[in-house]
């Protein structure tokens, strides 16, 4: 189970009690680009929870970068989640199962 129909299916049961959706962002840009999809087709959707404007590795990641213009996210337009991983910089930086890729600070920014 799980996945963008999943979601969809939990958005609207949200919808019919007249609940908003706000998705989580942890796990990087390819879950952000699902998580838009579920954004754009839910009409309940507030906000997209993210890790700041999925800068830094979350963009060099990417082919193209996720936009993000006065505060909002543009959605891609592209085929499938609209972004495509930057095959060679994700075999630059391999998981080797010892530590997160992003590590909590001790104070909030």
């Amino acid at each position: 189970s799980g996945g963008i129909l999943e979601a969809k299916k939990i958005a609207a049961i949200a919808e019919a009690h007249y609940a908003q959706i706000a998705p989580h962002l942890y796990c990087g840009p390819i879950e952000g680009a699902a998580n838009i999809q579920i954004d754009t087709c839910s009409p309940n959707f507030l906000i997209q929870e993210s890790i700041e404007t999925f800068g830094g590795f979350h963009a060099e990641i990417l082919k193209e970068p996720i936009r993000w213009e006065d505060g909002y996210i543009i959605p891609p337009t592209a085929p499938g989640l609209g972004v495509e991983l930057d095959e060679k910089v994700a075999a630059e930086h391999p998981y080797t199962g010892e530590k997160l890729h992003l590590e909590m600070q001790d104070q909030p920014v």
